[in-house]
């Protein structure tokens, strides 16, 4: 059996990766689109070598309020499926057609949403909570669509859906990858709850006291950008940073000079505001000339790579829009990098910010390191003392075995400060940015092989009707139009025309100041 727990080593990891390149989606958790990787049918049977898979077993399932036809209340037991399953009733098989889309509408995922879907409680107690039992999906779906604000969607739908999850065949691109280096299936999100609480944590190891994606949107926090510009600044020629993304409007949207452009929209430069310094426009790009620098073998030290979050492009996999755009975009990003004549000193981390709503079984751990030295409580009497719901975690490189689950070698899981400490101990950073970095196990143990793996893995996305999918306005998009109101003191306009006014204000936010 191999060791799921490799032990750290870092020197490999600072004699073998030059370059380490991250793609984070959005809202899925581990067991929505990796649950099923390794089912008991072939060919996907069971993990290489004897190693244990915490995915997904037919009987898993969630209670939900109902009432019987003589009008007394019930619990009913709604399980876990596969997405598209075929389904009988009185002898008789129903439609349950495979859905892209699923879940829509989009699900309840901010602190309280996920203390219920945790704990079937939304107040927890915050120093010592009673375990995690992960029974609270479908009743919390079905209480977001009865009394949940607009961010859930105006149309009803079966609150059953939450328990759906995709197959290896629906998520061809990931799943191979998962199948053929190393994917994590004790990676959690940092934060039991939304967005950009979660992505501060990626960037900067804090989230400034915040767990919801408001009232405070914008992180002050010192990331770990800014940590490697400092080593830069003080005569470090070997480092380098890149984030790179593409517009977030379905249309061209022209600049302050009247030219239609390749715009870049990068939702970690508006959220984190120590990347606001006009020195660091160069840093920021498109996903195009990342992959032009792929080809050049010419890649950042540390590339932070976003999706489309909107428009006819939209691809981060944010429910309810469809996944497959999001496959196309890991097969492109992995090609790239694949491709390059770096791709044998390149790390590639293919992860999600958070759960989003969806189901998973896995209770995340406690004992996590609140981020403050003085362990100092944040919104909701927070006190940062356990992880997230687990999210996908796929990490490539040649130096991996082929199939390895890979699990922290301490009693500290891997989450997303995993990342920033991969890349301090990867390029040798002075310090840290706050205790939870400090105590993070790094990415260093997965490369175990002496001698690079030469099986040259293909992956090939699934088709899907680009003019009939459907792209719709969501609380993320709302989120930064009121960012973008607050920085620019322009007025968010309707739904309509929401995307063209978030990339037109950026332009001016920031092309305006270089």
């Amino acid at each position: 059996m191999i060791n799921q727990k490799p032990k750290p080593n870092v020197e490999k990891l600072q004699s073998t990766i030059k370059h380490v390149v991250v793609l984070m989606l959005e809202n899925r958790s581990f067991d929505n689109l990796l649950g099923w990787l390794y089912e008991d049918k072939a060919p996907y049977d069971r993990p290489p070598e004897g190693q244990e898979f915490e995915g997904l077993t037919n009987g898993m399932w969630n209670p939900l309020d109902n009432i019987d036809t003589d009008g007394i209340a019930f619990k009913e037991k709604v399980l876990v499926e596969r997405n598209g399953q075929p389904k009988t009733f009185h002898g008789k098989e129903v439609p349950n057609p495979v859905d892209f889309t699923l879940p829509k509408p989009d699900p309840g995922e901010g602190f309280k949403d996920t203390n219920y879907q945790l704990f079937q409680e939304y107040n927890v107690p915050l120093q010592y909570p009673t375990p995690a039992i992960n029974t609270g999906f479908v009743q919390n779906y079905q209480n977001a669509m009865t009394y949940g604000t607009y961010s859930f969607g105006d149309e009803p739908t079966n609150p059953r859906s939450i328990m759906k999850c995709y197959t290896p065949e629906q998520t061809p691109v990931l799943s191979k990858l998962a199948r053929n280096f190393a994917v994590c299936d004790q990676y959690y999100c940092s934060v039991p709850s939304q967005t950009l609480p979660n992505r501060d944590f990626v960037h900067a190891a804090t989230s400034t006291g915040y767990v919801n994606n408001g009232p405070k949107a914008q992180c002050d926090a010192k990331t770990i950008f800014n940590q490697i510009q400092d080593e830069i600044d003080g005569g470090r020629i070997d480092l380098s940073w890149g984030i790179f993304g593409n517009n977030i409007s379905s249309n061209n949207i022209k600049d302050k000079a009247g030219k239609f452009g390749n715009d870049h929209f990068s939702l970690t430069r508006l959220i984190m505001t120590k990347l606001h310094d006009p020195r660091f426009e160069r840093n920021f790009g498109t996903l195009d000339e990342f992959k032009k620098r792929c080809a050049q073998g010419n890649l950042p030290s540390y590339s932070f790579l976003e999706p489309n979050y909107g428009g006819s492009g939209q691809n981060d996999q944010h429910p309810p829009s469809d996944i497959r755009p999001g496959e196309r975009l890991i097969a492109d990003i992995y090609n790239a990098v694949r491709e390059s004549e770096v791709f044998e000193e390149t790390l590639l981390i293919i992860t999600y910010d958070e759960h989003g709503g969806c189901y998973d079984h896995v209770p995340p751990p406690g004992g996590a390191k609140n981020p403050d030295v003085n362990d100092t409580s944040g919104q909701d009497g927070f006190l940062f003392n356990r992880f997230g719901v687990r999210v996908p975690c796929v990490v490539i490189n040649p130096y991996i075995k082929p199939g390895l689950i890979a699990r922290s070698a301490s009693y500290i899981p891997f989450d997303h400060t995993s990342i920033i400490k991969t890349v301090q101990n990867c390029f040798k950073l002075k310090g840290h940015l706050t205790e939870r970095d400090k105590a993070a196990p790094d990415f260093s143990g997965l490369l175990t092989l002496d001698v690079p793996n030469k099986n040259d893995v293909e992956v090939e996305p699934l088709q899907w009707d680009i003019e009939a999918a459907s792209h719709s306005t969501n609380e993320l998009h709302r989120l930064i139009g009121t960012i973008m109101e607050e920085l620019t003191g322009s007025s968010v306009p309707q739904s309509a025309d929401l995307l063209e006014y978030i990339q037109e204000s950026y332009n001016s936010l920031f092309k305006a100041n270089t």
